[in-house]
């Protein structure tokens, strides 16, 4: 964006007001220690648009993360990115440095490859020549998402750089995976990979045609098992390089959109790291639907099962910037809300959101703190139950059974399958309970696969707002010890027995007025488009 574009937009609003909602609205955040507030942003930005700064500083961000080494470059003269980072530093804003360590994917078959980084005939959408390109299991060609000598010590020097221009924090994102892109089974096949994976695990050439059989039927076999295995050990083993050999330097990872171990990301390998939580629905095309959603949603909760809170940042991304309104990315502030994700992480590729997204931000970042701090902490509890098991996480398409989240029955998130309430299942869930490799342990089994319907040891809800409506209603008589929101309208709520309250997430865009019931109390609440309240149930 360029500095005329940005002082026409701030005068389009009122520059002064514009300003002075940053200060009544959010200057109370940079104090607030249950939410932090992060702005990805680049030097080249910054240095076309110099009012900016003043924006960010009095917006209540907290955290800057400059664009460094990018896709095996240092796009940005490092003097900038020094220069800036004091800057902010002066401001009272901390300041670390993002780098993309692999390389976004982009198909070198195609007429033109593409690239997430954002700005055209700016930044090259390919790794540097002497990085050796990822091969895919059908022999495609890409750029980025693969590891070969020296890309790992390529990075460390970089961190190396990063850490001699005073940066304690670096965060590996767009995205640190093998997989190009969700659903798919990653790992490079190329021939030094082949014959490295069949040595090790002590497989023939007939292995490797049946593992690539697999990939394409999404069976879990022994030999599947293996390969996503190897992929995740060389994902991990890459990092832990990276860490120890600069130990002082606080190292994260961005998870791509339900990434788990098909893309190489077995996530208990990063305890103790910084992690950015998968999300995916960057426009209002996808985040405006109620599955939109409810399926990123489901990506934060089901990735907080492996990252402390305090270490959780979240992907609240619009791409292009301009592609997600402002309303809808203040909206995504109650994904982080809902899934107790401390740390939100604004982003917009290397471009940033227009000015004039600010004064809708601003005051939606006041109340997210603001309700954050009633419910930090606090594990939900609820019946129906959020679950995404191996079949999920090694080949399924990644496309989860989510709408229950929207039905204003409360959920908890589970790591094995409850022995009480309703679990809803993925396909692949579910058909592992079909081979008898998922073993039930009491829980109700919800499935929205129409081929098995009949199936007696599950029950067949297709994943409709009408049908989960209509399977609340059916059990909603034994709702009689859980609160509950009586009318069918989309409402994501958790419920927090310890603190007898409720958190609700409106998912339409009117304003709703809703009815708790819990046993024989009702409470009225009013809540506003795409807005969230927390309800004390007393």
């Amino acid at each position: 964006m360029k500095r005329r574009r940005f002082l026409s937009s701030c005068a389009s609003i009122g520059a002064g007001a514009y300003l002075s909602s940053f200060l009544t609205g959010c200057s109370q955040n940079k104090s607030q220690s249950i939410r932090r507030y992060s702005l990805c942003v680049s030097t080249g930005v910054l240095d076309q648009n110099p009012d900016l700064f003043d924006v960010i500083a009095e917006s209540g961000i907290t955290d800057a993360w400059l664009a460094g080494w990018l896709n095996g470059y240092w796009y940005y003269p490092v003097e900038r990115i020094e220069f800036w980072r004091k800057r902010f530093l002066e401001k009272g804003i901390a300041a670390h440095i993002l780098n993309v360590p692999l390389g976004h994917p982009a198909d070198l078959s195609a007429s033109k490859a593409g690239s997430a980084l954002g700005i055209e005939g700016e930044i090259p959408n390919i790794t540097p020549k002497h990085w050796k390109k990822k091969t895919t299991s059908n022999g495609t060609l890409y750029s980025g998402v693969s590891i070969h000598p020296p890309i790992v010590e390529e990075n460390i020097e970089a961190m190396k750089r990063a850490k001699g221009i005073g940066f304690k924090k670096v965060f590996l994102d767009d995205d640190y995976r093998l997989g190009i892109y969700p659903g798919m089974v990653g790992g490079c096949f190329c021939p030094e990979h082949k014959q490295e994976f069949l040595a090790k695990y002590g497989y023939n050439e007939n292995a490797w045609n049946d593992l690539l059989d697999n990939i394409k039927q999404r069976e879990i076999t022994d030999t599947l098992y293996s390969w996503v295995n190897y992929t995740c050990d060389r994902l991990s083993a890459a990092y832990k390089q990276m860490q120890s050999a600069v130990p002082d330097i606080q190292l994260g990872i961005m998870v791509m959109y339900m990434g788990a171990e098909k893309s190489g990301i077995r996530l208990a390998d990063y305890k103790g790291s910084l992690m950015r939580v998968g999300e995916m629905m960057f426009g209002d095309d996808s985040f405006g639907r109620v599955k939109g959603k409810t399926d990123e949603l489901f990506s934060s909760l089901f990735h907080r099962r492996y990252v402390a809170p305090e270490l959780a940042f979240s992907e609240t991304t619009a791409y292009p910037p301009e592609n997600l309104s402002a309303k809808n990315l203040a909206a995504k502030l109650n994904v982080s809300l809902l899934s107790d994700v401390r740390n939100t992480m604004f982003m917009s590729g290397l471009t940033t959101f227009p000015p004039e997204y600010w004064s809708t931000l601003s005051p939606a970042m006041k109340k997210s703190a603001d309700l954050h701090a009633k419910i930090a902490g606090q594990k939900p509890s609820g019946p129906f139950k959020h679950y995404w098991g191996e079949a999920s996480r090694f080949i399924s398409t990644d496309k989860p059974n989510s709408l229950f989240l929207a039905s204003g029955v409360p959920f908890e998130v589970t790591d094995v399958l409850s022995e009480d309430g309703w679990t809803f299942l993925s396909e692949f869930d579910a058909r592992s309970v079909m081979e008898g490799k998922l073993k039930n342990r009491g829980t109700k089994l919800i499935h929205n696969k129409a081929e098995y319907k009949d199936v007696t040891a599950m029950k067949y809800v297709p994943e409709t707002m009408d049908d989960i409506f209509s399977f609340k209603r059916e059990i909603i008589s034994s709702l009689t010890n859980v609160p509950y929101v009586e009318e069918d309208l989309p409402i994501a709520c958790a419920w927090y027995p310890s603190i007898n309250s409720m958190l609700l997430w409106n998912l339409s865009e009117t304003p709703e007025k809703l009815t708790i019931v819990y046993g024989d109390k009702r409470f009225n609440v009013d809540v506003e488009g795409l807005n969230a309240e927390v309800i004390l149930l007393s």
